[in-house]
């Protein structure tokens, strides 16, 4: 038996079938699939950051943030025991 990838139930597996249990949830899974890449306007942004003078890196942070994850909250940095814990972007 095997677990459908996008609507988690199960089914049994065959050599058609390894991820998705039926064709429709890979169609699902295929039009719903996240981007990977970072677009190329995303890339010529942060090389054009890395290459200006940046103040502190909290402010790197952010404009960085801005590029990649647009709208997002701003992300809090923790400290645990000495530790300096970043949560990740996700």
């Amino acid at each position: 038996m095997g677990t459908c990838c996008y609507c988690g139930r199960n089914f049994p597996l065959t050599r058609a079938t390894r991820k998705y249990c039926t064709p429709r949830c890979r169609t699902n899974a295929c039009l719903d699939r996240k981007p990977r890449r970072i677009r190329a306007a995303d890339v010529d942004a942060i090389f054009r950051l890395i290459d200006s003078d940046v103040d502190s890196a909290e402010m790197f942070r952010a404009r960085l943030r801005a590029i990649l994850v647009p709208g997002s909250p701003q992300q809090v940095v923790m400290e645990e025991s000495g530790r300096v814990v970043i949560p990740r972007m996700d």
